[in-house]
């Protein structure tokens, strides 16, 4: 298949985000926070790293397009695990808002996109494609054994986050089905930070202390929340839309990944109130990215392979998931933000309340949202703002 055609179908579902409703998008986001912590603080027991960033947004999209063809087990254990509990049409409601219906701007904030690629070797069920056309979703099919079929997702991936994630595969993907979520967001903030950033001390995850550039906004146009452990700050992008919190702990020991469980309802930007504050947070950039798939598989994402068919919305075949690859990005300064997320899932076959200070001098916290739809496009834990990781 020629690489206009998978292109072609990034096309059709590069398009502007309708708005949600309320209800919807506060059911959304609720999913999307418990997701996020969850994912953060596994990997954070697995690994250590000082940084972390997931896209809960574009797994969700992944995931629940891989859904619709998923068994009755598979969408029960694929639901429950993006934190939509019981509501087993939960991951729909993510892949739709993922979903545009008109052409973005050259320069609108945020762009989102999912596709699917089947291999030319998967015999279809006769109702698969008529079906994924009712989710107005056209797949793609090719060798997913052949070197094309990296090129051809690479360049969608590219594509659909405006070049900042250039590659998410290495080599052929093979197995019966490859889906894929991804976004691209780029914005100033409605109110930019001074333009001087003095270096300050901030401490690192393991007790040692760095100097860093650190931001300054102070003023009456921002809205905060605090309580005798944490301080935050729900930082509003031009255009209301969009916004960024920032979570920092008053002791200056930092936020740690068993904190954001207690801190869902802080990162949904729940009970914050305008305030007089002074906001110190660093500048930051990082480059992130695993394989999701065993902290999914702990999570009960992915149910045990069965003997039947794992996707029989799809295919009579035994396929099941085999990798979960999720790469993101994320710049921030004083002006705005830049981030974008793809991912793939590869089946096989005491402060004066007066004036509320968020110093992030230590491990921070943070949840890029739409509040619009509910979705969280990034979120993420800082522990040293000077690695960019890789």
């Amino acid at each position: 298949m020629p690489k206009s055609t998978l292109l072609a179908a990034l096309a059709a579902s590069l398009m502007a985000l309708a708005p949600a409703h309320a209800g919807d998008s506060k059911a959304m986001l609720t999913a999307q926070a418990g997701l996020a912590a969850e994912l953060i603080d596994r990997t954070l027991a697995k690994e250590g790293a000082a940084n972390i960033m997931v896209s809960p947004a574009s797994l969700a999209a992944a995931l629940g397009l891989a859904a619709l063809g998923a068994s009755d087990q598979g969408k029960v254990s694929i639901a429950k695990g993006l934190g939509f509990g019981g509501e087993v049409k939960g991951p729909e409601t993510a892949l739709d808002a993922m979903y545009q219906e008109k052409p973005p701007a050259a320069d609108a904030p945020l762009t989102t996109a999912v596709a699917i690629v089947f291999d030319d070797k998967l015999v279809l069920v006769p109702d698969a494609l008529s079906m994924l056309a009712g989710h107005r979703i056209k797949p793609s099919i090719e060798d997913l054994d052949g070197p094309k079929s990296v090129e051809h997702i690479n360049g969608w991936v590219k594509q659909a986050t405006r070049g900042a994630i250039p590659v998410i595969l290495d080599s052929p993907p093979g197995g019966g089905f490859v889906s894929l979520g991804a976004l691209s967001f780029k914005a100033r903030w409605k109110t930019s930070f001074d333009r001087e950033s003095p270096a300050s001390p901030f401490q690192r995850p393991d007790g040692s202390t760095i100097s860093v550039p650190m931001m300054h906004l102070a003023g009456d146009g921002q809205k905060f929340r605090f309580d005798e452990k944490f301080t935050a700050v729900d930082l509003a992008y031009a255009g209301g839309s969009y916004s960024m919190v920032v979570v920092a702990t008053r002791s200056g020991k930092g936020v740690g990944g068993a904190d954001l469980k207690a801190l869902a309802s802080w990162l949904q930007g729940e009970k914050f109130e305008a305030a007089k504050g002074e906001i110190f947070l660093p500048r930051f950039s990082l480059n992130d990215g695993r394989d999701l798939m065993p902290i999914l598989n702990a999570m009960g994402v992915a149910p045990e392979k069965a003997k039947d068919a794992g996707f029989p919305g799809f295919t009579k075949e035994n396929i099941s998931p085999a990798r979960v690859l999720q790469k993101t990005m994320i710049k921030v300064d004083e002006n705005g933000t830049q981030a974008a997320a793809a991912t793939a899932v590869i089946t096989e076959r005491s402060i004066d309340p007066k004036l509320i200070r968020v110093v992030a001098d230590a491990r921070f916290a943070f949840a890029l949202r739409d509040t619009r739809t509910g979705l969280l496009l990034a979120a993420g834990l800082i522990g040293d703002p000077l690695l960019a990781g890789e």
